[in-house]
């Protein structure tokens, strides 16, 4: 029904701009596109906060970030004040925009331009910029240039990777369209770049979660953060025991749903 109600209103404001000049046409439809582009309300622990929604998959944020996965909620909201959160493949940046909420330092990297773009704009409209950066950037276990393929121009989508585009783990969604990426270690970031080490890291990426831990041993090795949660496949060992040779255990899992990945989150061994 809504691709229906899509189709025909589309029709008639191209009908009804029709008899006017060329550039003023263009700029009428620009307008009323981004008038028309909702800004969804969410509601969340701490209240409202609005998402930016252009297409149907930065819709499923508004709609499901703060109910299908209440375990990352919880987990931000141990957080200490003072702490750093990172957040690793932030889409549209939901959790980004939360953390910022309860006033956590927050450093959101997300390499697809169209995902960024929703969340500059999420960060903005909801006046946590004082709290957090925003990075179109990914990060992997060497520094450097090259592809990040997506499966389609639309904000928000999944099964996106880095510099190979049979990397995504999830078979429904062909990455086949490219655009040119940069990519830095997470130890670069902190070694060159002056980057605050963070105390609680979030990885989705649904692809190269392995080359990112491997491009911060430094920094998991140095005892500065304190947990991690990486959403992975249920049988995933490369993961664990990676994060074990640096020190850290599971310490909850969150629902797992049939024929996806689950969010783990990891702690500091005592």
């Amino acid at each position: 029904m809504s691709k229906t109600y899509s189709a025909f209103l589309a029709g008639l404001v191209r009908g009804l701009t029709a008899p006017m000049s060329r550039w003023p046409r263009f700029a009428t439809q620009a307008r009323l596109a981004d008038a028309v582009t909702p800004r969804v309300p969410v509601d969340t622990p701490l209240g409202p906060i609005t998402l930016y929604t252009p297409g149907k998959d930065a819709l499923y944020f508004a709609r499901h970030a703060f109910v299908r996965e209440p375990e990352t909620v919880e987990w931000i909201d141990g957080f200490q004040a003072g702490e750093v959160f990172w957040d690793i493949g932030a889409s549209v940046g939901p959790y980004a925009v939360y953390a910022g909420k309860r006033g956590i330092s927050t450093v959101a990297f997300e390499p697809n331009p169209f995902s960024f773009h929703c969340l500059a704009r999420n960060v903005v409209e909801n006046d946590v910029g004082e709290a957090v950066q925003a990075h179109c950037l990914g990060l992997s276990d060497t520094d450097g240039r090259g592809r990040f393929y997506m499966p389609s121009f639309e904000a928000g989508t999944s099964g996106s990777s880095l510099y190979d585009s049979g990397l995504s783990r999830l078979g429904f969604a062909k990455a086949e369209i490219a655009v040119d990426a940069f990519a830095l270690a997470a130890d670069s970031l902190i070694d060159r770049y002056g980057f605050t080490p963070p105390q609680h890291i979030k990885i989705d990426v649904d692809s190269i979660e392995p080359q990112i831990l491997k491009g911060a041993m430094g920094l998991l090795k140095s005892g500065k953060v304190k947990s991690l949660l990486i959403e992975i496949a249920p049988d995933d060992a490369e993961i664990p025991a990676l994060l074990a040779d640096a020190g850290f255990a599971e310490a909850r899992r969150g629902l797992q749903r049939a024929d996806t990945d689950v969010n783990v989150i990891f702690t500091r061994a005592s």
